[in-house]
């Protein structure tokens, strides 16, 4: 199951004994599923991210995106050579006059049920070839 863990984080129940069996049985195909799931997962709150992010110009949405590795699925804004402002205008800089705008984290507050069953769909599908031995 997955669960709600602080601002931005999504902490799947059993994930962790998910890989330690993948790395007994070996698979390559079935870390790749899990790497799958985690992009899928992210891919939901990177779309919605997309539909919630203040657009002036359209680069900030253009920058957002998903990405995985084995471990975890992720959602970034923003690009070093040229969208450098993304974590202002995400986290806020008080400093500068720029109020917080969440949109990240405004969107999987949205689509959490979504990304949860995503992962407890896909993470089921990956763990068939194993739990069928």
């Amino acid at each position: 199951m997955a669960a709600r863990r602080g601002k931005g984080m999504v902490e799947v129940e059993g994930l962790r004994e998910i890989q330690r069996t993948m790395s007994r049985v070996s698979r390559k195909d079935i870390v790749k599923e899990v790497r799958s799931a985690n992009k899928k997962a992210a891919d939901v709150v990177a779309q919605e991210a997309k539909v919630l992010v203040p657009v002036q110009t359209g680069r900030l949405r253009k920058s957002i995106g998903a990405q995985a590795q084995r471990e975890a699925g992720y959602v970034k804004a923003g690009t070093p050579q040229g969208v450098k402002y993304a974590g202002p205008i995400h986290f806020g800089w008080p400093a500068k006059g720029i109020t917080p705008q969440p949109f990240i984290y405004e969107a999987l507050d949205k689509r959490i049920d979504e990304v949860r069953a995503t992962y407890e769909r896909l993470l089921r599908e990956a763990m068939k070839p194993i739990s069928s031995r």
